[in-house]
């Protein structure tokens, strides 16, 4: 499968992994989450489907050889997220919050779906993680992009047969802070077949999930034109990803 349309890239998926040409891209870390590990981190019975079986990978740093420079401040990564079901739940990335900038806000990003379908949970605790006020699911397809808000955590959801490949950017310095979602079992709904959500029983307070739209105008940006060329044509349109400002991200 030849993603350069989408992605702004020459890189080809074979459903799992992504390949391109070394002498013009470089990548500098993949991530792993496999059945196992899902279910441990999770808390699951390893009885059940207690293979190796891959959930979803990661590829940090991705960036063209020639636009190295570009790219100090700014991550750009792929996901690749597996269909399949756990425990009558479909495949989900591990959720996380992200940790703060230098002013004192979380670190916001931004996603593109490049091939197939996404849910995107986006949860907004108090100040106890399982104390919810804000739930929100965005319906991702092909081009679609959202820009996640500083203050609220993230999941993804591939509720199809078919495998769901992410791009993302956010500030080099971000880190994922997964530990209140593996306290939790995962985020506060469980996307079920049929178009149906439950609670997580491990949240103390949950508000009714409401629907969201995907942010296909957030300023440079455009639907169907990859966020990776939108980055590199105007850097300074993305400054906000370094330096947050709530007022700038709306849902």
């Amino acid at each position: 499968m030849d993603l350069r349309d989408v992605l702004g890239l020459s890189i080809k998926s074979n459903e799992t992994t992504i390949s391109y040409t070394d002498s013009e891209i470089i990548s500098t870390s993949l991530y792993i989450q496999n059945l196992v590990e899902h279910k441990r981190i999770l808390k699951m019975n390893e009885d059940e489907n207690g293979t190796d079986l891959e959930v979803y990978r990661t590829y940090e740093g991705i960036r063209k050889i020639q636009d190295k420079e570009l790219w100090n401040d700014i991550t750009y990564s792929i996901v690749i997220l597996q269909s399949g079901q756990l425990n009558g739940r479909y495949f989900n990335t591990l959720g996380y919050y992200r940790s703060l900038a230098e002013n004192g806000y979380c670190y916001p990003e931004i996603f593109q779906l490049a091939q197939g379908y996404a849910e995107f949970l986006l949860q907004q605790s108090r100040e106890n993680h399982e104390q919810v006020k804000d739930a929100i699911i965005i319906r991702m397809q092909k081009h679609d992009i959202l820009v996640v808000p500083p203050s609220y955590g993230v999941t993804i959801i591939n509720p199809s047969d078919k495998i769901a490949i992410i791009s993302r950017i956010r500030a080099s310095d971000a880190e994922e802070i997964k530990e209140p979602f593996h306290n939790t079992k995962g985020g506060c709904y469980y996307r079920l077949a049929e178009g149906k959500w439950d609670y997580n029983p491990d949240y103390e307070e949950i508000p009714i999930l409401r629907l969201g739209e995907p942010q296909n105008k957030w300023k440079s940006l455009k639907r169907g034109i990859p966020i990776y060329n939108s980055y590199t044509y105007n850097p300074h349109h993305f400054k906000s990803l370094i330096k947050p400002d709530p007022s700038l991200f709306v849902l």
